[in-house]
């Protein structure tokens, strides 16, 4: 039974240490070499100068220094991409994004799955790069790293406006907005305004769609971009919105208005053939046959047919009639191609969705079962603890009957030695906390003093000890089967306390492994009631319902008194609790003290003069 229980004791401890190694991550970040510093620095700003910077430098070994060459992997095809250079593999970048995949560093691991999606959007592997640009969006979400995030979101809005997937562009162009926002970048903000536009326009929004492209067209002047292609085009845009909204004067106005090599002809003709201004329209919409595009001269042929119903222009209804079948069977074939595509990208994308909504719940599942798995462990260890002290009181009762004497020597004995090592172990707590430096000159102070108290204290054991051990030699030499039932007593005696310190031990581990513990040694705060909560349920289930039985004993017990009480038992020195109390360290020791008397009124016999408040709630 014995060797059972270490077994278990053994197996859970290692389990714990495995798991919290697997969540820490396993590779521990270095600083990058200066080279790749520097080109980082001015990538966003000069993409031209961190790539010379890169092609310059000597490349990091793929093999000694793997973290610094999946860096500049990353780095140069950011470059690349950014300068527009056309990349003919994602070979590159390949290696940034399966080196940092299985790292901790989410900012990382987003660029990396964005340049990827880029370098695969260029090259036509549409799914691909849709699966790229999810997983990056999944990674920014836990940095801060705005533009990344936008740049991402962005991509995602322009691959989903331009297969007519309007809810889903519509919620990234809102992201990309909303990231370019916090950038506080105008660029950025200026041209997610515009495809947010678009979305609107696709969802039939068109007030909001117009709205949108006015504050567009407002941050293009104030760059500005006011004499620029790209605000012409913002101001084309607002036109065709306002022709599909039935205010044709307005969008008719708004087009001659801007210079004219900017003016779209097939608009203009489109808004003047249905103001029945024939000629105007005829001359337009001849106009912008001028163009490669299909779609557009599919338009424009079937305005042109339209106005072939007049009868100053039905000589060339033939004519246009021939060009517009033509041409509507090769818009036909190229959107039947596309549609198709769209519908399976549609297909994957939810698919991919859905997959990752179901991994997210199986990490939950397992995680809860991981909790409950501990706590059954902790629970089967208490219950073999427990057993053994029925052990131990039935061999208590077995050598009382036989020598009644020996038996209270014995039970001194034990309890002189359990209070030695108690004490023992307490000093090389306090010595650790003044060694790590962890406590200010006053809390120095009061552990110096109650160190001095437990060796003094342990003097006193120690001759007690020797006194019981002479009469104990004196009774076993005249009773030799009580000495062999005592010498079992002994042994079963340590396997108790061997076990109870191996409980607390295991205890102290899953409280100091805890994320919210964790966080405060590091760095302590000012807790809300939620995380009050959160350590209150820890205590009472790792340390024997710790909350319940303080409050069994002193009701009259306050939550600020209980807080402190729990601090305590967790063991953060005077300085961090003042500054999770938010207090000075005088007022934590103002506390303590009348806890402590409020303690001593409320236990039957108070709590004796020279034992310290910290040490009779660690012994609890």
């Amino acid at each position: 039974m014995r060797k059972i229980t270490h077994y278990i004791l053994y197996i859970l401890i290692a389990f714990t240490a495995f798991l919290n190694i697997q969540c820490s991550g396993n590779r521990k970040e270095k600083t990058p070499l200066p080279e790749l510093a520097h080109a980082e620095s001015v990538m966003f700003d000069h993409p031209d100068s961190a790539l010379h910077i890169l092609e310059t430098m000597p490349m990091p070994s793929a093999r000694r220094d793997k973290e610094n060459h999946a860096l500049w992997c990353l780095l140069t095809t950011q470059a690349k991409v950014k300068q527009l250079m056309k990349i003919s593999s994602d070979s590159l970048v390949r290696i940034a994004y399966d080196y940092y995949k299985p790292t901790n560093n989410a900012r990382r691991r987003a660029m990396s799955a964005l340049y990827m999606g880029d370098i695969n959007y260029e090259l036509g592997n549409i799914e691909d790069a849709m699966q790229y640009y999810l997983e990056g969006k999944t990674e920014v979400e836990k940095t801060d790293d705005y533009k990344t995030g936008y740049l991402i979101m962005f991509s995602l809005g322009k691959l989903y406006l331009f297969r007519n997937f309007a809810d889903y562009a519509l919620e990234a162009c809102t992201a990309a907005y909303d990231y370019a926002v916090k950038d506080s970048n105008k660029r950025y903000q200026m041209t997610a305004l515009r495809y947010l536009a678009r979305s609107y326009c696709l969802t039939n929004e068109l007030t909001k769609t117009i709205d949108t492209y006015n504050k567009c067209a407002s941050l293009a002047l104030e760059l500005g971009l006011g004499t620029d292609r790209y605000y012409y085009k913002v101001q084309t845009e607002i036109a065709l919105v306002y022709s599909n909204s039935g205010n044709l004067e307005k969008s008719l106005i708004l087009s001659k208005s801007l210079p004219v090599e900017y003016q779209s002809s097939l608009l203009i003709g489109s808004n003047y053939l249905m103001l029945n201004q024939y000629d105007s329209a005829y001359l337009y919409l001849n106009k912008a046959l001028n163009t490669d595009n299909v779609y557009t001269k599919k338009e424009t042929y079937r305005n042109l047919y339209r106005l072939g119903d007049i009868p100053q222009y039905r000589k060339y209804l033939k004519t246009y009639c021939d060009s517009l079948l033509f041409y509507t069977d090769s818009v036909m074939s190229l959107d039947k191609g596309k549609e198709i595509i769209a519908y399976k990208e549609k297909y994957d994308h939810q698919k991919l969705i859905t997959e990752q909504q179901r991994l997210k719940l199986e990490k939950a599942d397992a995680q809860r079962m991981l909790f409950i798995i501990t706590i059954c462990l902790i629970v089967v260890i208490a219950v073999v603890a427990y057993f053994y002290q029925k052990r131990l009181v039935r061999k208590e009762t077995t050598i009382r009957k036989q020598s009644e004497q020996l038996q209270d020597y014995m039970l001194q004995l034990h309890e002189y030695e359990t209070r030695l090592m108690q004490n023992n172990r307490y000093m090389e707590e306090l010595q650790e906390q003044i060694s790590r430096q962890e406590v200010n000159a006053e809390d120095i102070e009061s552990y110096r003093e109650q160190i001095d108290s437990l060796q003094s204290e342990n003097g006193r054991l120690s001759e007690n000890i020797n006194t019981l051990q002479q009469h104990i030699a004196e009774y076993t030499s005249k009773l030799d089967k009580a000495r062999r039932d005592t010498e079992k007593f002994r042994s079963i005696s340590e396997e108790n306390l061997n076990l109870k310190q191996r409980e607390r031990m295991l205890a102290d581990y899953v409280v100091d492994n805890d994320s919210l513990v964790k966080e405060l040694r590091e760095k302590c705060r000012v807790l809300d009631d939620m995380e009050w909560e959160t350590l209150e349920q820890m205590c009472e289930s790792t340390y024997g319902n710790f909350v319940s039985r303080m409050q069994s004993i002193c009701p009259t017990l306050t939550k600020q008194e209980l807080h402190l009480c729990i601090l305590i038992k967790l063991r953060f020195s005077n300085t961090q609790m003042s500054e999770i109390f938010s207090v000075s360290v005088s007022s934590v020791s103002q506390k303590k003290f009348r806890l402590k008397k409020h303690l001593s009124e409320s236990l039957e016999g108070g709590l004796p003069e020279d034992m310290t408040l910290d040490r009779w709630v660690a012994e609890f």
